[in-house]
């Protein structure tokens, strides 16, 4: 089935937004147009020669990528470089070409939620939690005649969003006073008059980025000349903030260690694992950090976890975990990763339905680093 590829992009994005990448990442389309009709897509990790050259052969529209294809700024596209013939080879066949990144990594339904539900983790929290989101508590008095037209305003610009509900707020009744000035012009009462008039206060919860075209709207519809309004800084973002690197959660049962390391090969499909620091006498706290994950050996020690799982695992990152006496079993970068075609796969799947496009995984994935 074919569908724009705003549609499948729109529908990634709603898991993992751009926003969440970090600064030096490159995300989002590099190559191709919004408006591509597309029906057949490769989904990989990287981004290479033969990726391509599959792509080419299986009449595919769409890849989709892990790890950036335009990483840094490009300053040629000459064909007698690599780079450029291969997305002179891109252009030539119409096929696009998208990136979802680090803000996949740190998505709360990202690629590490994935993988931490592919190795049985329960009570599943970031490992180092990122860009909580600011929000506010903004309050509104208004006389009781008009709440319904205020609470409408409120749920049309983004107020009281909270999950899978919209239009959340709450009201309370009371009696509001004011005494109009002479340059006043009152919507009611008499100037210089003390008047008393039933009001209603409503409040509801507004991410910051919405808070100052929410208030414009809400004057632009409040009867009053000068409407009364409370603008109140919250924790929740921080507090609910499910975003970040890595994962970290419990086994379901704690088991012996050297049983772990089994459980982990079978569950990633590995054939083998590396390892530094000590061996615990049981798991079952377990963080985890998909690709380069070793900064976090103290993070996860401060967390009570018996064991972190990642992948690049250095000399000094095992002298460091042996110095904590602390465990990190090293899967690789591509042993930690290559489930993210899976990942995209549920996520489009999920998003689109019925309507999704044929969705493939690269022929050419491969790993890099040899095991003699």
């Amino acid at each position: 089935m074919s569908v724009k590829l705003s549609e499948i992009i729109k529908v990634i994005e709603a898991i993992a937004p751009r926003t969440l990448a970090e600064d030096w990442d490159n995300v989002g389309l590099q190559v191709g147009s919004y408006k591509q009709s597309i029906k057949r897509v490769l989904l990989t990790l990287d981004i290479t020669p033969e990726v391509i050259e599959e792509a080419v052969n299986r009449k595919i529209d769409l890849i989709i990528a892990h790890h950036p294809f335009i990483f840094k700024g490009l300053k040629t596209l000459s064909t007698d470089f690599e780079k450029g013939r291969l997305i002179t080879q891109l252009i030539k066949n119409d096929i696009a070409l998208y990136v979802a990144h680090t803000n996949l990594d740190k998505a709360k339904a990202g690629l590490n939620n994935f993988l931490a539900h592919k190795l049985g983790l329960e009570s599943i929290q970031p490992l180092d939690p990122s860009n909580p989101e600011i929000l506010f508590k903004l309050v509104v008095y208004v006389p009781s005649n008009a709440t319904e037209k205020i609470v409408e305003v409120f749920g049309k610009n983004g107020a009281g969003a909270i999950g899978t509900y919209d239009y959340c707020t709450f009201r309370s009744s009371g009696i509001g006073t004011f005494r109009p000035l002479i340059e006043s012009n009152p919507f009611i009462g008499q100037i210089d008059s003390l008047e008393e008039v039933k009001e209603d206060r409503i409040e509801a919860i507004i991410p910051g980025k919405l808070l100052k075209n929410l208030i414009n709207q809400l004057k632009k519809n409040h009867p009053y000349e000068e409407m009364a309004y409370d603008v109140i800084p919250l924790e929740n973002g921080r507090l609910m903030n499910h975003n970040g690197l890595g994962k970290i959660g419990l086994l379901k049962e704690p088991m012996r260690a050297n049983d772990f390391i089994q459980y982990v090969k079978k569950a990633l499909n590995l054939n083998t694992l590396r390892g530094a620091g000590m061996l615990p006498e049981t798991v079952r706290r377990v963080a985890l950090c998909s690709g380069a994950g070793a900064e976090f050996i103290g993070t996860a020690k401060s967390l009570k976890a018996d064991v972190l799982i990642t992948g690049d695992l250095k000399h000094h990152d095992g002298q460091r975990a042996a110095e904590n006496n602390f465990w990190v079993l090293d899967a690789g970068h591509f042993g930690t990763e290559k489930c993210v075609t899976e990942c995209l796969e549920a996520i489009i799947t999920a998003g689109l339905g019925e309507r999704s496009p044929e969705l493939i995984t690269a022929e050419a994935l491969k790993d890099y680093i040899s095991l003699y």
